[in-house]
């Protein structure tokens, strides 16, 4: 049995993803019309209409269509885990994030880098440091653990300017009282 003529169609949609949206977009189309099961191709229409139209919305339904289709399809996970942390929707990303870590295969790495970004959003800085250095023990390359070292001194980097602004802010308290 070989490859079906939608299996082609999109490879080739992938293949022109992001260099020929166009082009992308017409054979995930016809993917989509004829096989609307097809997990692949409902992933990357949701990446269209996050990275190229901004439309979330419905980026969100094509994530979670694949997600759906295929509980097991690991990009959706980070792709719409990534979204919702960029949306500030951090309670369901961290919901997303809890199923991810379920999939078998699941990259643990990005799972806790994602979640290590997660926290650094909410503010809880020592708390994503923890993520971050979970997620460079995990990790498979030295690539992904130069880049969580750079992770843990950004968020160093912001716990000592709110420690500094919340001297400031202490001693402008002190001067107002007296």
């Amino acid at each position: 049995m070989g490859i079906n003529t939608y299996e082609v169609m999109y490879i080739q949609a992938r293949d022109n993803y992001p260099y020929n949206v166009d082009e992308c977009i017409e054979k995930l189309q016809y993917v989509i019309a004829a096989d609307n099961e097809h997990a692949g191709a409902n992933f990357l229409m949701g990446r269209i209409y996050e990275e190229q139209l901004e439309d979330y919305k419905q980026a969100e339904f094509y994530y979670r269509m694949t997600l759906y289709l295929d509980n097991e399809y690991l990009p959706a996970y980070y792709q719409y885990v990534n979204m919702l942390i960029n949306r500030n929707r951090l309670e369901e990303a961290l919901k997303i994030i809890d199923l991810g870590k379920k999939v078998p295969g699941a990259d643990m790495a990005r799972l806790a880098c994602l979640q290590g970004i997660l926290y650094e959003k909410y503010e809880m800085y020592s708390t994503a440091i923890d993520y971050y250095t979970d997620a460079k023990k995990a990790a498979m390359n030295t690539y992904f653990m130069n880049a969580m070292d750079d992770h843990i001194k950004r968020v160093k980097d912001k716990q000592r300017l709110d420690k500094k602004s919340k001297k400031k802010e202490a001693k402008s308290k002190k001067e107002k009282a007296s």
